[in-house]
């Protein structure tokens, strides 16, 4: 029987999570640079500025910043910065990121249903309702200095779940809507390779992300596993559903 919370598997896994993060900067950081390709367009005004736009970026660069802090945080030169603060730095970056993510979704279905204003409108309620469960997880997770590196000891399980759950379903439901607008338009083929390259693929992934999240947090073996997966989910999530700008 594996003894979780013993300290030298502890400082193992630690070692593991720290070296997750540079992995996931790395991998992060280079599909940044390969598609930032709007950004250099918007820069050079060569594209237009559209409202759609603003979750499509700041969901890249918000995900690109939480990866920069925990690199700075694991990072073996020193840094006196509070525990807390860059903990909570990275997780509004993070939670930012998703949010935005699930948004730059939301407003492709919103776009398709332009002549339903009560579907428009519970969509938004939709989203207002993902980003408040992001908003009180983040308010209500705690971090603290163990064995020597800053890490999350404390977040509310029911907000965890919560959060989880709802932005699932929130996907089901995003999914669901764009298919049915796409199925009612007469020439949709571009979308359809949209639909199936981004959304049943990122839906798909996400349910895989939710249950492993949920499974780890459900078992509770030490607060290192039950936040090891949380950054390459956020990835994921991120990174697929900004594969293309609205």
């Amino acid at each position: 029987m594996v003894d979780w919370n013993d300290p030298d598997l502890e400082e193992k896994l630690g070692i593991l999570s720290v070296q997750l993060s540079y992995a996931i900067l790395g991998l992060y950081g280079w599909e940044y640079i390969r598609s930032s390709h709007v950004e250099m367009a918007l820069l050079r005004r060569q594209l237009p500025f559209r409202w759609p736009l603003l979750s499509y970026i700041a969901a890249r660069f918000s995900f690109l910043i939480a990866t920069v802090l925990l690199a700075t945080q694991f990072s073996p030169f020193h840094t006196s910065v509070d525990c807390q603060c860059m903990n909570f730095a990275i997780m509004f970056s993070t939670n930012i990121a998703i949010g935005c993510s699930a948004t730059n979704l939301m407003i492709r279905t919103w776009l398709i249903w332009k002549t339903s204003y009560l579907l428009r409108l519970s969509l938004v309620l939709f989203s207002l309702g993902h980003w408040t469960m992001l908003a009180l997880f983040v308010a209500t997770t705690r971090a603290s200095t163990q064995t020597g590196l800053c890490r999350i000891h404390f977040v509310n399980p029911a907000y965890a779940s919560a959060v989880l759950i709802y932005g699932m379903f929130y996907d089901l439901v995003l999914l669901v809507l764009t298919v049915v607008g796409l199925w009612r338009m007469p020439s949709s083929s571009t979308l359809w390779k949209t639909l199936l390259k981004q959304g049943v693929l990122y839906f798909v992934l996400n349910v895989v992300a939710t249950i492993i999240l949920l499974v780890l947090g459900r078992l509770n073996l030490n607060p290192i596993m039950n936040a090891i997966f949380a950054m390459p989910a956020a990835c994921i999530w991120s990174g697929l559903s900004l594969g293309l700008p609205v």
